[in-house]
């Protein structure tokens, strides 16, 4: 087999892990802005939102993810603006990505405030860096230098950049929440191999938060995903008791059942995220974990009641 197949081979399996080819959180109340850009401000105030993902840590190949999303709304615009960070490694940093962006959402609203409509930009920059040093295939080895790339045949490149564009859309009608979002409007080039166009993403979902008392609040969510021939879709229900104790369960694509624990203060919650998927190639059970805080700043009436989970 040429070095060309197997590192298209290779780009394959890193390049389409799961049902997409985006990173996928699956607690999106700690990762609101990455879900939909349009939620930025949506607190009223100031947060920041972190996010730790290990995806299948017994695998060699795991994906290991970490993102952090600031956030200003600003009330003389009734506008925000967000700047957040990712950084995924994939196989044990055989390809890493940063991804840098900066967000700008609208708020508008009805007299009464039980409506409100936030349209959003997103643009981004990113970097992929690829170590070709643990790309090595029987072929390439030298009696006298070792592992070597043959100029008679495609070399990667080590490192691409580009720029990205992206934009959502969110409907608000009292504790009722609509949004949906197109990612990488622009199909940025992202090829390490020649030119590789970055598909469009297709991001719809909805939630509804039912407050039953001063301490208790059921939050319903779901949300459906498409990317080129790649999808994803999720559905979960999560339960704020006690005022201060999460918990909570779902299933992704009908393999991933998913569960996670958590604790709500006034100023920041933490959470984490358990999800288990049955390999459709052994019978092995893999695993993922997603560790998650926030950190809010809001006005004094806002923290003395229980709020949906966007505006937390």
């Amino acid at each position: 087999m040429s070095k060309k197949i197997c590192f298209l081979y290779f780009a394959f399996l890193i390049f389409t892990k799961g049902f997409s080819q985006d990173p996928m959180f699956s607690n999106t109340q700690q990762s609101l802005v990455y879900l939909n850009p349009s939620f930025a401000g949506s607190n009223g105030l100031i947060r920041n939102q972190f996010v730790y993902r290990n995806q299948w840590p017994d695998l060699s190949g795991n994906y290991v993810t970490f993102y952090n999303g600031t956030e200003l709304y600003l009330k003389r615009l009734k506008g925000a603006f967000a700047f957040t960070y990712l950084h995924d490694n994939q196989s044990g940093g055989v390809l890493k990505t940063n991804i840098f962006s900066l967000v700008y959402a609208q708020h508008f609203s009805s007299k009464n405030n039980k409506l409100k409509i936030s349209p959003s930009i997103k643009t981004s920059y990113f970097n992929k860096k690829l170590d070709r040093t643990q790309l090595s295939f029987g072929e390439q080895i030298d009696p006298r230098r070792g592992f070597t790339w043959s100029t008679q045949e495609a070399v990667p490149s080590q490192i691409k950049r580009n720029f990205d564009v992206s934009s959502g859309l969110l409907i608000n009608y009292n504790h009722f929440y609509f949004g949906a979002s197109v990612f990488h409007i622009n199909q940025p080039d992202e090829g390490l191999l020649g030119s590789s166009i970055l598909p469009a993403r297709f991001s719809f979902h909805s939630s509804y938060n039912l407050h039953v008392s001063e301490k208790t609040l059921f939050h319903f969510f779901g949300r459906y995903e498409m990317q080129q021939k790649f999808y994803f879709y999720q559905f979960s229900a999560t339960a704020l008791l006690f005022k201060h104790l999460i918990v909570g369960g779902g299933i992704i694509n009908s393999t991933t059942p998913t569960a996670n624990l958590g604790f709500r203060h006034n100023y920041f919650t933490v959470q984490m995220n358990y999800g288990v998927t049955t390999s459709l190639l052994s019978n092995n059970n893999d695993e993922t974990w997603e560790i998650m805080a926030s950190f809010n700043l809001r006005n004094k009436e806002q923290r003395k009641i229980i709020t949906d989970f966007e505006k937390w």
